[in-house]
């Protein structure tokens, strides 16, 4: 690797080889298929940081490539506790140095709630800082009241969280939030207690009354509908959302659950800056059947791909 360090492509997934509803673990055909995911997010997207889900107790690094081993590494739950996290966030060293981390536990109604993790990278070359949270929220199965209460304590506590991480090292450090959180950008937990809104420019105009007054960009909100147009001559193959159910929900089995957030630091002109226009649902057709339009067996998330590009200063000449 030379040169300075132009982008940081990232992806997030929620892999289902620990799903948190059974004991069971993934057949030799799921976690190879999700390790092949997995090497084409590194190696044919480039991806320096992956974050996913329902990896309880998984050697992420052993899904690697073995050449790339040495070079990365990854944050995950080694606790062995009853109630440990089943997220992971793999790095590559080369690009990203880990300086902290923080595994965010809290309680609901004398319930434990894994809220997520949020670490803090020190970055190659353009110096500076860049706070990730990952999060993989409880679903509706069973109660589903007091899974959307759970929800709601788990916005809370990954906020404060974050808020702590950045004011250790400024609080104008950029922060990328990724997230399989069991609920859309539409519902409650995004308005208040973890705000964030649909328009790039709300949040751009945001000014912080105090440390905790957070607004943050949800570019997920782009993901609701239908992926690809309609135009009256073909079916196109449907695609509206990051998550899809094979039971009946609604008028729709499709939920824009897998969400990318990022902070107002994040949508400047200048220095780390989100590429939306690299940012997208990734149809990895070991996961997403097109012409049948529907998710393969035994998946139920598609992964999520996205960029952070450096952009120059402007000149003061």
């Amino acid at each position: 690797m030379s040169g300075a360090l132009e982008r940081i492509p990232f992806a997030w997934w929620n892999t289902k080889v620990s799903p948190p509803s059974t004991r069971s673990r993934a057949t030799t055909e799921h976690r190879t298929a999700a390790v092949n995911v997995f090497r084409t997010l590194v190696e044919q997207h480039g991806c320096r940081l992956v974050a996913m889900a329902e990896v309880r107790r998984e050697d992420v690094l052993g899904w690697l490539p073995e050449g790339l081993r040495a070079s990365w590494n990854s944050l995950s739950d080694t606790s062995g506790e009853l109630h440990d996290f089943d997220v992971a966030i793999a790095y590559d060293r080369r690009s990203l140095t880990l300086m902290d981390h923080v595994w965010v536990r809290t309680h609901h109604a004398a319930n434990a709630v894994r809220a997520g993790l949020v670490a803090t990278f020190g970055v190659h070359d353009r110096g500076g800082w860049l706070v990730v949270a990952a999060a993989h929220w409880r679903s509706n199965l069973g109660d589903a009241a007091d899974a959307d209460a759970r929800r709601s304590r788990s916005a809370e506590a990954l906020r404060d969280a974050i808020i702590a991480s950045t004011e250790a090292v400024g609080e104008d450090v950029p922060v990328l939030i990724l997230g399989d959180f069991n609920a859309e950008p539409f519902e409650r937990q995004f308005d208040a207690s973890l705000p964030a809104a649909r328009s790039r420019a709300a949040v751009q105009r945001h000014r912080p009354r105090s440390p905790s007054d957070l607004l943050f960009y949800n570019a997920a909100w782009r993901w609701l509908g239908e992926r690809h147009a309609w135009d009256g001559e073909r079916q196109p193959a449907t695609l509206a959302g990051t998550f899809c159910s094979t039971g009946t929900v609604g008028q729709t089995s499709w939920r824009t659950f897998d969400q990318v957030l990022v902070s107002p630091s994040l949508l400047r002109g200048y220095g780390w800056s989100l590429d939306e226009r690299a940012l997208g649902i990734h149809e990895d057709s070991a996961v997403f059947d097109r012409a049948g339009a529907r998710l393969r067996a035994p998946f139920d998330h598609l992964p999520i791909v996205g960029h952070l590009r450096w952009l120059a200063p402007p000149t003061t000449d």
